[in-house]
């Protein structure tokens, strides 16, 4: 099992901030998670950030407050994980002060360790940049259950983020993938990803801008 004598986890106050800043600092943070038959890890290369009440995208708008979404309420490292048109499991992390229904979409991760393990679930190469690629994809390969949606980040037993001081030499931010039904919410550049990363997901849609960190 990897040792993480070099890494920190991130601390609670993180997940505080508002969501464009929380998602925005989530690149290059990794996602570790641990399960009887092994440990998997990747590097956080692309996320969503989706407002709360005021954000016809997300789940929260117009304080839409159902089981489901009750995660989303409660206070920032919350996980909110739910299945998508039945299927794929989808993992987010909440942010901001509890009460706040806003929360972070983690989209796609480089692979660091566990590969092996990660492409047996996914049933494909190791090497496949489609083994972490989009949502649902990396909580298969990171076997991210259902269950867990509700519980805190903070001293979980199974999933956690670690810190190892990496800054993406580049961030690029355009608008989400797959929310048109959103309306004028749906141009709001709020993907971010690590520019030059081949585990990111493909968009037609036209870059709002690039920058450097």
């Amino acid at each position: 099992m990897k040792t993480h004598s070099t890494y920190s986890a991130v601390e609670p106050e993180f997940f505080l901030g508002d969501v464009w800043t929380v998602a925005q600092g989530l690149l290059g943070k990794i996602l570790v998670t641990r399960h009887a038959e092994g440990e998997t890890a990747v590097r956080i290369t692309e996320v969503e950030a989706y407002a709360g009440v005021t954000d016809r995208a997300c789940h929260a708008y117009n304080g839409r407050r159902t089981r489901r979404n009750e995660p989303m309420y409660q206070v920032g490292g919350t996980l909110y994980i739910y299945l998508n048109y039945g299927l794929h499991r989808l993992l987010n992390v909440v942010t901001g002060p509890e009460g706040d229904p806003c929360a972070v979409l983690i989209r796609s991760g480089e692979p660091l360790w566990g590969q092996s393990l990660m492409a047996e679930r996914r049933k494909l190469p190791p090497t496949d940049p489609r083994l972490t690629t989009g949502p649902g994809n990396l909580t298969q390969a990171l076997a991210i259950p259902l269950s867990w949606s509700g519980q805190h980040l903070l001293a979980h037993p199974y999933i956690q983020i670690l810190d190892d001081g990496y800054t993406p030499p580049l961030l690029l931010q355009g608008p989400r993938i797959g929310i048109a039904y959103a309306g004028p919410d749906a141009l709001h550049p709020w993907r971010y990803w690590i520019g030059n990363n081949p585990f990111v997901s493909h968009s037609r849609k036209k870059l709002n801008f690039a920058r450097n960190l």
